[in-house]
């Protein structure tokens, strides 16, 4: 990050405290990977953190560009005239995958496809923030889904773990249910623990727990046996699918260490799920002596 510029005097006390949460983050996640996956799973989510935040933060037009710009990146593999730190950083941190697992490796391919379209979710996301109305769930859903980063999370999980396996096993159509629902599950879980802080930041627009408990006038008891339902519903929902793909795959699968290898492909959604769990609690941000969340009292 600091031989491009990307960590520097001025943002360093903002960032580095990131960089620590997503070092230990990707430790949690990935327990029995090699360094060099760790590091590079630790570059992913600096970039993408760092990322999220230039667009947070900037007029929709400067983010629309900066969004455009790094697309080309993944899609051709070059940067642009005039390219920027946090860009420099994108090339360096693809390089480095090719390195690893080659230029036209199709799960790498699989990978830059939903980087791509994680791209693409963020000005959406943004933009709808700032218009009125009531929000719905389904509205939510379907623009959370691609926001919260449970695909690309999903996609580098797989790059790390694939070794055995045919990658076409991962066109069948159950793996996007399974993000689906693995996505709801974070995105509600980031809305309860995020709440309080982004009440008090007047940021809290699309927290569903904050539009569900404004726009049907619920308590706060209320709104947490709505968001209880929701994840029990969400959570039947994943493993229904992950009974049906595991009952689909493991069958044609003869050989001891490919059904070993398919099972953990399968847990990185589990190990994605627990991850951000445990981030969230560990949050200082998160935390306060009169959190309406006993989980987040101090």
């Amino acid at each position: 990050m600091e031989q491009f510029g990307l960590l520097n005097d001025e943002n360093s006390e903002k960032y580095r405290p990131w960089f620590t949460g997503i070092s230990k983050f990707v430790r949690n996640m990935w327990p029995l990977a090699d360094q060099e996956a760790i590091e590079l799973g630790t570059h992913f989510f600096i970039f993408a953190n760092v990322f999220d935040d230039l667009i947070d933060t900037n007029e929709p037009e400067i983010g629309m560009k900066q969004i455009n710009r790094a697309i080309n990146i993944v899609r051709f593999g070059k940067l642009e005239d005039e390219p920027t730190p946090l860009e420099r950083d994108l090339i360096y941190f693809f390089e480095n995958l090719e390195v690893r697992f080659g230029n036209q490796n199709p799960v790498l391919n699989q990978f830059r496809n939903v980087f791509i379209d994680y791209f693409n979710g963020l000005m959406p996301w943004q933009n709808i923030k700032k218009l009125n109305g009531d929000m719905s769930m389904n509205l939510y859903y379907n623009m959370r889904n691609l926001n919260i980063g449970v695909t690309p999370n999903f996609g580098i999980g797989v790059l790390f773990t694939m070794k055995r396996l045919n990658s076409n096993i991962l066109l069948d159509p159950l793996w996007k249910c399974l993000k689906e629902q693995a996505g709801r599950i974070c995105a509600l879980y980031n809305d309860v623990f995020s709440y309080e802080k982004e009440l008090k930041e007047n940021d809290v627009r699309m927290n569903s727990f904050h539009f569900m408990k404004t726009q049907n006038n619920w308590t706060d008891q209320e709104c947490l046996e709505f968001v209880e339902k929701e994840l029990d519903d969400c959570f039947e929902q994943y493993f229904i699918h992950e009974n049906l793909i595991i009952q689909k795959f493991i069958p044609t699968l003869q050989i001891k260490e490919d059904q070993e290898e398919f099972y953990q492909i399968v847990d990185i959604f589990h190990k994605i799920v627990s991850s951000v769990l445990n981030m969230y609690k560990q949050k200082p941000k998160y935390k306060s002596t009169d959190s309406i969340f006993v989980e987040l009292r101090i």
